[in-house]
């Protein structure tokens, strides 16, 4: 209980995001940088882990276009990085289900409802569902 008159409990403000990690400006597949993919000799922007800073070109990511749409709009997690974006870890990634339209990993027991066994074939999740895959 409160005393009369005593000022109302002060509740912290949530901490910033950390920051995303700097580039380290150069693929790590082919190792060409933004100006050369050294596969195709062609200049392709990089795609990088927000995370560690690791690089990939989106065509030596495999990346679709779907992928290239969805990755500009969060902070993308390489594969050794990657979490659940449901609840932040990335423990028992075995579970752990990748979106095949925007890369983003999701336990498989973290979704509603759980899934018990993994997909065969393409797997979007909700966000995807909504944005790529409306009916």
């Amino acid at each position: 209980r409160r005393s009369v008159g005593a000022p109302p409990p002060q509740v912290a403000p949530p901490p910033p995001p950390p920051p995303r990690a700097e580039s380290l400006g150069y693929c790590d597949f082919c190792l060409g940088d933004s100006g050369q993919n050294k596969k195709t000799g062609e200049p392709e922007e990089l795609i990088t882990c927000a995370i560690c800073g690791r690089a990939g070109h989106p065509s030596c990511l495999q990346f679709t276009k779907n992928m290239m749409v969805s990755v500009r709009k969060y902070p993308w997690q390489c594969i050794e990085c990657k979490s659940c974006t449901l609840c932040g870890t990335s423990e028992n990634d075995d579970k752990l289900l990748f979106c095949d339209d925007c890369d983003r990993g999701y336990h498989m027991y973290c979704l509603v409802p759980p899934m018990k066994v993994a997909p065969e074939g393409s797997w979007s999740c909700s966000i995807c569902m909504d944005t790529f895959h409306k009916k």
